[in-house]
């Protein structure tokens, strides 16, 4: 009898030392779960005419691409988290013929510092396209050079 008291009170003390309110854990849920970093709330140019440097794949996801106004935003995930990380737009200044006329975007990601960190981050980006405007026309169609299936209508007024 003194055996069994003595195996349960051990027992009791194992379960009550191992009890855990989930502070110091994650789930294979929070783990995918993207950070966000809304600190790119900028409005940046998109650079004409000139190349990106040639990337063999691109280390992000383009996760939405819209177009309000004369703005383009499109909201990306990337791994990082401890190193700043930065990114530009590029259009070569040719559009293609189609009726609307579309203009290709390539995205540049910048991580000059080689950011180590491996948790997932998500961005949102703005880019100015007003030098997208296609003369004689009022609306282009942008694209992501990478998934030309990633694009939206650009709509403006005729000058």
């Amino acid at each position: 009898m003194k055996r069994y008291l003595f195996v349960t009170l051990l027992v009791s003390c194992c379960f009550a030392a191992c009890k855990n309110n989930g502070s110091g854990t994650t789930s294979a849920e929070t783990k995918t779960q993207p950070t966000f970093n809304e600190t790119k709330s900028v409005v940046k140019d998109v650079i004409v005419g000139a190349k990106r440097p040639i990337t063999e794949k691109p280390d992000f996801s383009v996760l939405e691409w819209s177009v309000k106004g004369d703005v383009l935003t499109t909201v990306i995930r990337y791994t990082g988290g401890c190193k700043a990380h930065d990114f530009n737009a590029y259009f070569s200044g040719g559009w293609l013929k189609s009726l609307p006329a579309q203009a290709i975007l390539d995205l540049e990601h910048i991580n000059l510092e080689k950011d180590p960190c491996r948790k997932l981050v998500k961005d949102t980006l703005r880019f100015n396209i007003t030098p997208l405007r296609y003369p004689g026309s009022n609306e282009v169609i942008v694209k992501w050079s990478d998934n030309q299936d990633t694009g939206d209508s650009y709509r403006y007024s005729k000058k």
